[in-house]
């Protein structure tokens, strides 16, 4: 294969996966967006999407690490030794500029899904802590404090004033 047929094929993967990457982040908005107003069924559909986005990226993964391979041979490195950056530094222009810019754009990418990924894991652990207080709360309730001790004492259960809520 002939190595600028495999770099134009890369930079058209990369530019495949960073779109992807880009409509991942617009379903971790939704996902917040639903999680926030308790949507269930919204934050089902919203899974549902990010799943089959996840699959096709997984797909470009498989393809972009063939094409690397096939670039590492033609270029005389190993697999391993081979990011955008050094490829960037291998080639010729127009190639080199294009790998740099594609670099940044997906490091920028993958930086706010790493940000948008960690807000949803604490607004989802948030809402966790919720439910867990309102399970405890409606625990108490339904216990019966009948124990008496020696003392004279009744077993005191501790509420914790959190209740389940529409919204978050």
């Amino acid at each position: 294969m002939n190595i600028y047929s495999t770099l134009e094929q890369l930079l058209g993967l990369l530019e495949q996966q960073s779109g992807h990457y880009r409509s991942l982040l617009v379903f971790m908005e939704h996902e917040k967006n639903a999680a926030l107003s308790s949507d269930l069924n919204a934050l089902n559909e919203v899974g549902f999407e990010k799943e089959k986005i996840l699959v096709e990226c997984q797909n470009l993964e498989e393809k972009r690490l063939q094409l690397v391979t096939d670039l590492a041979k033609s270029l005389g490195y190993a697999v391993g030794e081979l990011n955008l950056k050094m490829i960037s530094q291998l080639v010729a222009e127009p190639y080199a500029g294009r790998f740099r810019r594609t670099s940044t754009e997906l490091l920028t990418v993958l930086s706010q899904l790493q940000e948008a990924n960690q807000r949803n894991k604490q607004l989802f652990m948030h809402s966790l802590d919720l439910l867990r207080g309102s399970f405890n709360l409606l625990s108490e309730l339904q216990a019966s404090n009948t124990i008496y001790y020696r003392t004279g004492n009744i077993q005191n259960c501790k509420s914790t004033g959190k209740c389940v809520c529409s919204n978050i």
